[in-house]
């Protein structure tokens, strides 16, 4: 087995709602901006896809490759670099993913042909997709159990901050500047890659490569590559025996995946992590709710635009106060988490997700501002699901389970969102609407908006009949893992 030299770890334990150290706090900013970078990055070029190919001169079908190109490669990476940092070391890979965000970012802002640039969004994605799973791996490192959750939701309010205005942001620098300046903003991510250079701890290397499981590795990435495909199939209308041959062709690549790992003497994924209850309900936990957050941040913008007429800077207004809860609680919602465990911030997170939800389609075509106020209340719920999930993974999974399980857990959490943004695209195709006439809503474009709402909130709901499974208490959580 190859080492190096051993991250640092925390020498005490701290209380919960101590303060971080000065190198602590260092690379907790680096996480965070990174991280925040990389989110605003897919989500500011959904804007900015027409005029894309508009300057081309390509149909939806072609530039639609330049987010599903890199919706592909985020997912699968996000499933295998938690293991790939077990063999090559997190601070290694980790750096690795800057490089290749930034350096294809402004390859694709710099392209002159539209077939170049969706090659390099492959590219990116895969960078991209390194940086949420191994910050999260790597706060383990450096941060005292007992702060974890803290920890993790500084990083996460960045998450939601970056996914509720990268479509305001993406709009504004569509309208008062270039689509490719959009990108260049993402390659200003190399800038923090001195920085983690000098910061960043040096990590072990856990697994040789000779023993490294490539054939689980495949099965895997096949798998959710497939899915996330079908998701986007199903989005753009496709044939229905197409959408189905895709879908199963992912759930046979689990299912092989999940009786190859039984077998392997080294497999890429543990079989003991599958039968952690409280792993399981907290990926369910976590893929119901960023299904509810990203389908929500994908249908909001639409129907502010179209039924209210809002321009852009009219749309941010509306959604920028729930991004600013998210900031502001994320940490509070860990540090919280941290002494009572993740069961309470969770249900408590949900059930204001579910309000939040319910009331944006109350008001929707309505007041802009009750729009507003339901969002800004699911804003405040989504803050207490994320960092206590997110770091009760970190905390109940032993060292050996550690890389792959955070792997596939954030592997979960981002399928869910892009289930939930395909569900949500499919729901406001579907007439009549679930309920006609609810709160006076009939069919047409408030019907859509509330059938695709009344589906993501059913989904928090369906849930919540998880969260009994969740962690109740943290300490208890972090002795099982040690």
């Amino acid at each position: 087995m190859k080492q190096h030299a051993t991250s640092p770890t925390p020498s005490s334990p701290a209380p919960p709602n101590a303060g971080f150290d000065a190198t602590t706090r260092t690379i907790l900013i680096l996480l965070g901006t990174v991280v925040f970078i990389a989110v605003v990055n897919g989500t500011m070029i959904n804007v900015a896809l027409p005029h894309i190919g508009r300057d081309f001169g390509v149909s939806e079908g072609t530039y639609g490759w330049l987010v599903t190109g890199y919706t592909l490669t985020f997912g699968i990476f996000s499933a295998i670099n938690g293991r790939l940092a077990d063999m090559l070391g997190k601070k290694r890979l980790y750096m690795f993913g800057i490089l290749m965000l930034g350096l294809n970012s402004l390859a694709v802002a710099a392209s002159p042909y539209i077939e170049l640039a969706i090659a390099l969004r492959f590219l990116q994605g895969a960078g991209a997709a390194a940086l949420p799973v191994l910050g999260t791996s790597i706060i383990k490192e450096i941060v005292s159990p007992q702060q974890q959750g803290k920890a993790v939701g500084y990083i996460l309010s960045t998450v939601g901050v970056a996914a509720s205005i990268g479509p305001f942001l993406g709009g504004v620098i569509v309208q008062f500047a270039h689509w490719r300046v959009v990108f260049m903003i993402t390659g200003l991510v190399l800038v923090m890659f001195p920085l983690a250079l000098k910061v960043l701890p040096e990590s072990l290397n856990e697994v040789d490569g000779k023993n490294f499981d490539w054939v689980g590795a495949l099965l895997l990435s096949a798998g959710i590559g497939a899915l996330l495909y079908g998701f986007e199939m199903l989005e753009n209308r496709a044939v229905l025996w197409m959408f189905l041959t895709t879908i199963g062709v992912g759930v046979g690549s689990l299912v092989a995946f999940g009786f190859w790992i039984m077998r392997k003497d080294n497999p890429f994924a543990h079989p003991a992590t599958f039968k952690r209850t409280k792993y399981l309900a907290s990926c369910v936990a976590a893929a119901t709710t960023n299904a509810a957050r990203f389908g929500t941040v994908v249908l909001t913008p639409i129907f502010l635009t179209e039924i209210n007429h809002l321009e852009p800077l009219g749309v941010g207004a509306v959604l920028f106060p729930g991004a600013v809860m998210i900031a502001l609680l994320s940490a509070r919602a860990g540090n919280w988490a941290d002494r009572v465990g993740a069961r309470m911030p969770v249900v408590v997170g949900m059930i204001a997700m579910i309000l939040g939800a319910l009331v944006s389609a109350v008001y929707a075509g309505g007041s802009p501002i009750g729009v507003g106020v339901g969002m800004t209340l699911f804003g405040v719920g989504f803050a207490f699901t994320q960092s206590p999930l997110v770091s009760a993974v970190n905390r109940m999974l032993p060292r050996e389970e550690a890389g792959s399980g955070v792997g596939l857990f954030m592997m979960i959490f981002f399928v869910g969102g892009a289930a939930g943004v395909a569900a949500s695209v499919t729901a406001i195709e579907l007439q009549p609407p679930m309920i006609d006439g609810l709160f006076g809503l009939t069919t047409g474009a408030r019907g859509k908006f509330t059938n695709a709402i009344l589906m993501l909130s059913t989904l928090l709901a369906v849930g919540m009949l998880f969260a009994p499974m969740l962690p109740a208490g943290a300490e208890k959580e972090t002795k099982k893992a040690a």
